[in-house]
């Protein structure tokens, strides 16, 4: 009775620590990153279903990384970056706007010149629902000397889910612009008239 009591508290204890992971380590001078970060593709396909290995699916690739003292936060900031690099590239607007300017100050005679320039560049991403990402790849390293986690994501979505999010952000732009009407929305243009009709 005994030694089966101590057999099954060994195969118990390996059984516990079978199920536990050794995270990776780094310290300042040899950081880690997964070969899968470097090499990713921004697109690809998969296959729907194993028995079918012809039917495949396209797929949209985002990869991000963050840090945190706490493991769970870098790798969630690491898939809101991820998430947010695919929304960029379904709803994603520029603009840029280039501004200079030349002032003269002092006496008529020996004026002095100063020029400044601006460029300025921004990337707005558009609102954007993202329910349908799966988690593709991750890893967590943890670094002893700065006591904090490594989180390094690469989320996927079908293209079918890409094109939909385009159609939808497609469609909501093409509302708005047809509420303008000479740099006016429809309800100012409405005033405008009813205004220039009582009068």
């Amino acid at each position: 009775m005994k030694k089966t009591l101590i057999t099954l508290s060994i195969v118990s204890l390996l059984t516990a620590c079978s199920g536990m992971s050794t995270l990776k380590t780094e310290n300042l001078e040899q950081k880690k990153v997964p070969t899968w970060y470097l090499e990713h593709a921004d697109v690809g396909s998969e296959m729907t279903k194993w028995y079918k290995p012809w039917d495949r699916a396209g797929m949209y690739y985002a990869v991000a990384e963050d840090v945190s003292p706490s493991m769970e936060m870098a790798l969630k900031k690491a898939t809101l970056k991820a998430k947010a690099k695919i929304a960029d590239r379904v709803n994603g607007e520029m603009n840029n706007r280039t501004t200079i300017k030349y002032d003269e100050k002092g006496s008529p005679s020996a004026p002095v010149a100063i020029a400044s320039a601006q460029d300025v560049i921004v990337n707005l991403i558009a609102e954007t629902v993202l329910r349908t990402y799966g988690i593709e790849d991750k890893m967590i390293v943890y670094n002893p000397e700065l006591q904090n986690y490594r989180a390094f994501v690469m989320l996927k979505i079908t293209k079918t889910d890409v094109d939909t999010l385009a159609a939808k952000f497609d469609n909501n732009k093409q509302v708005k612009l047809q509420g303008r009407v000479a740099g006016k929305t429809l309800d100012e243009t409405a005033d405008e008239v009813l205004k220039q009709a009582r009068q």
